[in-house]
């Protein structure tokens, strides 16, 4: 009798995992391109979301659109958030604090660590002019980039500050904050104010330098404090104002105005607030290359940039000297799409070019191409183009599509997996009547074949959660950093979680394999039998698998533990495999799928 003739389906050397809670939701988790290539491992083989805030962020902007768990230095921490027009902290209850709005921005931004000189800061670069970029320290307020002066009074009768032996000297920006409320007619956010007919203890502002005092109709209420301007001079007008900023070696880089698109301003050594006093820097880094810069990071004690469309370059400062420092092209054929879209991982950084691909900073070479540093490029380059709303991606503050949700990334450590989030092609449309980013596409580091380099790195989709933000909070019970994501309705949920629900609703994991074709030439395989391992250590696996012969569905069973194989009938040239788990509360990790045949009837 003739030997059956066997395809072994690779599973990845995680094998496939996947669970599902009562049948209330049906979603396809895990998705293959090459073999089973993408998948969703669902986190912990239940990967269920629980909510960290039990009460919605309200009002007419409750998207979380950045979020950052800042710990400062004197151990308060705080969730830090970003929704279209405000900046909040956001605990476990809901919302906490109001830090700065309305009307912040409709900014994708990542937020950033930092030094203001004094204390540990947090910074959000809004990619606008006015008042941005923001500093957050503690306490009730963010405020625009500056020096403290100190607290001051003001007199409303005659529009005069009085701050004892305050050193202010005419035409100085300043602008101001206060625990209470301030003059009535001055805002934290606008345009500076700028000193005039100084005193040893009292001054005015005008709107412009020299010009007329301003005037304000209250004494506001509260501490009021006064700050010195330390934005460069060009944020100051609009449309202006930087969108991206990273540390390297103790100072702010930033960059990505509007007037100087080509422009990378450099904080003072050690005190990031400060880009204008002795220390700091400016480049014009290789203008006429690109439309604009768009982000970057400190990665192996280097700096790099990258630029939209393309573009990526790397800081020399080698030397003690900072007039000798410069910067080298490393590629002119790629670039990244947004500040959010670039990432450091384990010692690699991926990061996502405007033409749909993911690539791996460590395999970009100047005299490479657009593919020659992308991960998976024929695979995840197809999916990213077809499946998200790639085209309405935003690059200058002024987009049409300023309000649609932006490429956010996070490494999440702790299951070595790179996530992006982007928005779904058809969109989803969330309550506010905008898309919502609502498709993760992740790189699975630790299931990559380490033989075969950083780019064959096993990916993964899955469309199951809102993911208009992606951040890590470190949980004070375990000290582990649980993986969180911001949706459009207010609420930011833990993933990686034990329970296989999100808000009752349950999941389904789901896998498609690609079409399989059993013989080279056109001899057609008479199908005879699948049989399904199930992973070591792995208990009530229950998994329907279908079998689709030339398209067909041809025939589908339940396997569990007990009863791996299944029968296979008729002639096909080429078939691929569909899973489906269909037990309420139960799992399946799938290590292999063997499939034999032998040789059907030519055609």
């Amino acid at each position: 009798m003739r030997q059956f003739d066997t395809l072994t389906v690779t599973c990845g050397q995680g094998g496939l995992n996947a669970s599902k809670s009562p049948d209330l939701v049906r979603d396809t988790d895990l998705t293959a391109m090459n073999s089973i290539t993408f998948e969703d491992d669902t986190w912990k083989k239940g990967g269920g979301a629980t909510k960290f805030n039990s009460s919605a962020v309200t009002g007419a902007d409750p998207e979380i659109r950045a979020m950052h768990h800042f710990r400062m230095d004197d151990g308060t921490e705080e969730l830090v958030c970003k929704t279209p027009t405000r900046i909040i902290t956001v605990g476990t209850g809901g919302l906490v604090k109001s830090l700065l709005g309305p009307d912040v921005t409709h900014s994708h931004a990542p937020f950033v660590e930092g030094f203001d000189g004094t204390s540990k800061a947090i910074y959000y670069f809004a990619g606008f002019a006015n008042a941005s970029p923001y500093v957050y320290t503690g306490g009730a307020i963010a405020r625009p980039l500056g020096a403290s002066v100190g607290t001051v009074t003001f007199d409303h009768t005659t529009d005069t500050w009085t701050r004892t032996s305050h050193g202010l000297a005419n035409g100085t920006a300043v602008h101001f904050t206060s625990t209470g409320s301030l003059p009535t007619g001055l805002a934290v956010l606008g345009n500076p104010l700028y000193v005039v007919n100084t005193a040893a203890n009292t001054f005015q502002a005008s709107l412009t330098i020299g010009g007329s005092v301003e005037n304000f109709t209250s004494n506001g209420s509260g501490t009021i404090t006064v700050y010195r301007n330390t934005r460069a001079t060009d944020w100051n007008s609009s449309p202006v104002g930087p969108r991206w900023g990273f540390l390297h070696l103790g100072r702010m880089f930033a960059g990505g105005n509007s007037n100087r698109p080509h422009g990378v301003y450099v904080s003072v050594l050690n005190n990031h607030s400060d880009f204008i006093n002795s220390g700091n820097l400016f480049f014009q880094v290789y203008p006429g290359e690109g439309d604009i810069t768009i982000g970057g990071v400190s990665w192996r004690n280097k700096a790099y940039l990258f630029k939209y469309p393309s573009g990526v370059y790397v800081l020399d400062d080698s030397d003690s000297d900072t007039s000798t420092w410069g910067w080298r092209r490393v590629s002119k054929y790629v670039g990244a799409i947004s500040p959010g879209a670039i990432v450091e991982a384990d010692d690699e950084v991926f990061f996502v070019s405007p033409n749909g691909y993911f690539h791996a900073l460590s395999a970009v070479q100047e005299s490479g191409d657009v593919r020659s540093s992308a991960v998976k490029g024929l695979e995840l380059g197809e999916y990213i183009r077809s499946n998200t709303d790639f085209a309405k991606l935003p690059v200058d503050q002024l987009s049409a599509w300023l309000q649609y949700p932006n490429v956010q990334s996070v490494y999440y450590p702790r299951k070595k997996k790179v996530l992006f989030a982007f928005s779904p092609n058809p969109n989803v449309i969330s309550g506010q009547s905008l898309p919502t980013n609502k498709t993760i596409i992740g790189l699975d580091l630790h299931r990559s074949d380490p033989s075969s380099g950083i780019r064959d790195v096993q990916a993964f989709v899955s469309t199951r959660d809102e993911c208009e933000s992606l951040a890590l909070y470190r949980n004070s019970t375990t000290g582990q950093f649980d993986l969180l994501a911001g949706a459009s309705n207010g609420f930011i949920y833990r993933l990686d979680q034990t329970a296989r629900t999100k808000d009752a609703a349950g999941y389904m994991g789901t896998f498609t394999t690609k079409e399989f074709f059993p013989y080279a030439d056109d001899k057609l395989a008479s199908m005879r039998e699948l049989q399904v391992t199930f992973a070591p250590g792995s208990s009530n696996n229950s998994i329907v698998i279908k079998i689709y012969q030339d398209g067909t569905l041809s025939t589908s069973k339940t396997l569990t533990d007990a009863d791996r194989r299944m029968r296979l009938y008729g002639d096909c040239r080429k078939f691929y495999i569909v899973g489906e788990n269909d037990t309420n509360n139960s799992s399946f990790s799938v290590a292999t799928i063997l499939v034999r045949f032998q040789p059907g009837n030519r055609r």
